[in-house]
């Protein structure tokens, strides 16, 4: 059952600095770990990426135009502080995104501002280690309270860190370059910096801008058991509350729950905490959670219940000879071309979990599916695929706010084509093409998709019709 969403409703999608900026090294903005760093298969850096910093009006048009009311972007601290700890602020930084945030409120767009997205300035890698060392929460500190009273009034949502919960799973290219790798007991220990990192950010932001609402983000799996086998149920609950509860517990109630804390002794990595720290989570008081969803996951307590099996990939990943770890497929389910299961009855699920467990007001600042997609002669792409995607996980979106959840907005991945994770411009997610392949940047011109005509019609009706009958 679904009934019309509040008139109130925001419509958008999101990009982050590091994927979409490029102009790396313009108008004295430090060097990131992104700019540093080596993607292995040769894929290309992400030192121009889709150019945004050269096409800003032209995209924030077409995002008009497809009638955005809400947008994600990431402000790149080294674009603000170049050392990450200056003593002052870099001018022509705080000009950038005055631009930016100006020119999103003059066409009726609300700014959503992401202040870290795995683009640490290098200089405070090199300096202290990153996050390992807790003099980088100051400069942390620093720098956000730079934003809010710059932009106060300005900027309605904040996020600090974008999917945090996955840092120690992936450190390397959340943290820095293959060689500064860190223990796992270091790992930990930078977990919870970050978390001090967020308690400050967010106290900041209540004190100078109380108007404006910020809270946590996470990349919120949904794991299901592979059987009814008690064992798989209670390793499916396990695995949600370590990769999503164990977080948002400590975010949003104010303190490491004790599963957690058994968890980290168990292995042997409880980090240090110092006088004080308890004190300040403790204090903590989020307005908002921020979430991103793709696709699910199953957990069977059987090692041998999954069969690997090949993966299908891109030519120009079977080129390079990327190694893939295969998905296990949910029998129940379809996946993309990437191996990422389909299944917008896991964004239901999702939704209701996050907003009967904490009671705050959602956003969803990611949903989106990628492919493999070239222009055709006449300059278009028919992504039906995506639309399906979308329309599917809108129905179940929409599904839970009949059911009771507050939710405030929905932005998908990726506004425009940008540079993926680690594939590049070989995977792309957005409504606009952009004209680069991965290796050769030609013209960067933008090109309207089908799905680009068909969220300009979600959104003109609220989430009503999400008919694929688009003439293109």
């Amino acid at each position: 059952m679904t009934k019309p969403l509040p008139k109130t409703f925001y419509w958008g999608s999101s990009t982050n600095a590091q994927q979409f900026e490029g102009g790396w090294n313009l108008d004295h903005k430090g060097e990131t770990i992104a700019d540093a760093r080596v993607l292995q298969g040769g894929f290309s850096n992400f030192k121009v990426a889709s150019d945004h910093y050269h096409r800003m009006d032209e995209d924030f048009d077409l995002y008009q135009e497809m009638g955005f009311t809400i947008y994600r972007f990431s402000i790149s601290w080294a674009r603000i502080f170049p050392s990450g700890d200056d003593e002052t602020p870099n001018p022509e930084g705080l000009k950038f995104y005055d631009y930016m945030v100006d020119g999103l409120i003059k066409r009726g767009i609300a700014p959503v501002a992401t202040l870290y997205a795995y683009d640490l300035p290098l200089a405070l890698l090199k300096k202290y280690g990153g996050f390992k060392d807790r003099r980088c929460i100051d400069a942390y500190e620093n720098y956000v309270r730079t934003v809010f009273k710059h932009f106060k009034g300005r900027i309605k949502f904040y996020t600090p860190f974008n999917e945090p919960n996955l840092f120690h799973m992936d450190q390397e290219y959340i943290a820095g370059n293959a060689g500064l790798k860190q223990s796992d007991k270091e790992t930990w220990q930078i977990e919870h910096h970050l978390t001090l990192a967020y308690a400050k950010c967010v106290n900041a932001c209540h004190e100078i801008d109380p108007d404006a609402k910020i809270g946590p983000n996470t990349a919120c799996g949904v794991v299901y058991p592979a059987t009814c086998n008690p064992k798989d149920a209670r390793l499916a609950q396990r695995e949600m509350y370590l990769r999503n509860w164990a977080y948002l517990d400590t975010y949003c109630r104010g303190g490491y729950p004790q599963y957690f804390l058994n968890y980290l002794e168990e292995m042997d990595v409880l980090p240090e905490m110092l006088a004080g720290d308890k004190e300040l989570i403790a204090s903590v008081k989020p307005d908002i959670i921020s979430t991103t969803y793709y696709s699910s996951s199953v957990a069977s307590s059987d090692p041998d219940h999954f069969k690997s099996k090949p993966l299908p990939a891109a030519k120009e990943f079977q080129e390079a000879r990327v190694q893939y770890r295969p998905s296990i497929l949910n029998p129940y389910t379809s996946e993309t071309e990437w191996g990422w299961i389909i299944d917008p009855d896991g964004f239901y699920y999702q939704l209701t979990e996050l907003y009967h467990r904490y009671q705050l007001p959602i956003v969803i600042l990611e949903n989106g599916i990628a492919a493999t997609e070239e222009i055709d002669e006449n300059g278009k792409v028919y992504d039906d695929y995506r639309i399906d995607y979308l329309a599917k996980h809108i129905e179940c979106m929409k599904e839970a706010v009949a059911d009771g959840v507050d939710l405030l907005a929905y932005l998908t991945w990726s506004a425009t084509d940008l540079h993926s994770t680690r594939e590049g411009f070989v995977k792309r997610y957005g409504f606009v093409y952009v004209d680069r392949y991965e290796h050769s940047l030609r013209t960067l011109d933008r090109y309207k998709k089908k799905s680009f005509w068909w969220y300009k019609k979600v959104i003109a009706s609220n989430g009503e019709d999400l008919k694929n009958d688009i003439e293109y």
